[in-house]
């Protein structure tokens, strides 16, 4: 399984490092698993997504609008901290805590699973940025500003941060930035990219999986038909009666990685979950698992999405961060007024049956519920899926099928292509 996000936010700091208290780094996660879901209600609440698949990776946003609130000062730093949940902390501790969050995730890497987290930033090189910007970039997210001229040189900008976006992506992301993105406007990019690949620590069987129809709505002529892959074997599952759901867990290698799928139990049910889940229900749920024998069908599917952002943002509050003469990241720059024209941001996930060497296969297809006592998993209508790191309880993707496919889709539909965009900060 392949995974990529990379998030583009073309707009940027403080202070000092000291050890962060775990529990207190604990509840700036949770923060920001919060925001992935209130993000969630936003895509659900979009009449142009209602038949669309969706991916994301709220690490990445929030790792890019972290930096930005670096920078951030007034009200501007008020309304990001207020949609982050972030107003109970100190600068610092939201920081150290994201550092600490990158550090344990990267941890996570081994021999059958590649995790990578980086963080770049390009500046004009007339671009007076302060001193207390440039440290902390560095002594939190592990990046120098970079010096190009976005002015005489725009093309040979775009080539560098692309180049720096293919190497951080495994190369699965060739030409992030289109001609015409960077303008003689632009003063400072600043990208976010998430990569994740990972085998299944119990792989599903090829030779298991069958063709089997997917109802995307109640309406019997919306079906279609999908590859399905299947097994029955060990799981740690939990039926929520109370929000007519199933969760069953889908370890990657290692362990410290898990896909979890979330079933409604009507094939209607879907948005009715996105507009109720939080943190706190998904913490539930995880507290609930049970290991079981369970049999479990779900579709292969892959999904190449892409976003502007700001409409979404602005819905959450954040809103002056894009406003000319109103936003204020005089912690970037004290010498230049700058605001955030574009938030951009891409995500990608490949869901097929691979497994490792040291698997243990046993997936069984059921043939019929009423003669096995067994739980079944049977996911032939939409469904969200969440990407999870256990040692950080970082929600890193977040994610939902309508409709299964194999086949990348360039754009969504109804939703804008950001690569036409202009790009001025």
């Amino acid at each position: 399984m392949a995974l990529v996000a990379y998030l583009v936010i073309l707009s940027y700091n403080v202070l000092s490092t000291e050890q962060y208290h775990g529990d207190q780094a604990e509840v700036v996660i949770e923060n920001i698993n919060d925001f992935g879901f209130d993000l969630l209600k936003v895509f659900n609440q979009d009449e142009r997504l209602d038949e669309e698949n969706l991916f994301y990776s709220p690490a990445s946003i929030s790792l890019s609008i972290a930096m930005v609130f670096l920078g951030s000062r007034g009200n501007t730093a008020d309304q990001i901290a207020k949609a982050f949940k972030w107003y109970a902390h100190k600068f610092e501790e939201i920081h150290l805590a994201l550092k600490s969050l990158q550090e344990a995730v990267q941890e996570s890497e081994n021999d059958n699973l590649e995790m990578k987290i980086a963080n770049g930033i390009w500046g004009h090189h007339e671009l007076h940025e302060t001193g207390e910007f440039k440290e902390s970039t560095m002594e939190f997210y592990n990046t120098s500003l970079a010096k190009v001229d976005f002015k005489e040189g725009p093309e040979r900008a775009r080539d560098e941060i692309n180049n720096w976006v293919e190497r951080n992506t495994a190369r699965k992301v060739k030409n992030f930035l289109p001609s015409n993105a960077i303008n003689r406007d632009t003063r400072l990019a600043l990208i976010n990219a998430v990569y994740f690949q990972g085998t299944w620590l119990y792989a599903f069987q090829p030779e298991r999986s069958y063709q089997a129809l997917f109802y995307a709505s109640s309406d019997l002529d919306n079906v279609i038909e999908v590859e399905m892959m299947s097994r029955k074997s060990k799981h740690n599952y939990f039926e929520d009666k109370e929000h007519d759901c199933q969760i069953i867990e889908l370890p990657y290698s290692g362990n410290d990685i898990s896909m979890f799928i979330v079933l409604p139990g009507e094939i209607n049910g879907l948005s009715r979950l996105e507009n109720m889940i939080t943190a706190k229900i998904f913490s539930m749920w995880l507290i609930s698992l049970e290991n079981t024998t369970v049999t479990l069908s779900i579709p292969k599917f892959k999904l190449n999405q892409q976003f502007e952002l700001k409409e979404a943002l602005n819905k959450l509050g954040i809103t002056d961060l894009f406003e000319p003469g109103t936003a204020d990241l005089s912690g970037i720059s004290s010498v230049e007024s700058l605001y955030v024209s574009h938030v951009m941001h891409k995500a990608y996930v490949d869901v097929h049956e691979q497994g490792t060497e040291a698997a243990a296969v046993t997936g069984i297809l059921m043939q019929k519920r009423s003669i096995d006592p067994h739980p079944e998993v049977h996911a032939n209508h939409p469904f969200l899926f969440i990407i999870y790191h256990k040692s950080s309880d970082a929600v890193l993707f977040i994610g939902r099928v309508k409709r299964p496919t194999v086949k990348e889709r360039e754009h969504m539909k109804g939703v804008n292509d950001f690569g036409h965009q202009s790009i001025e900060l």
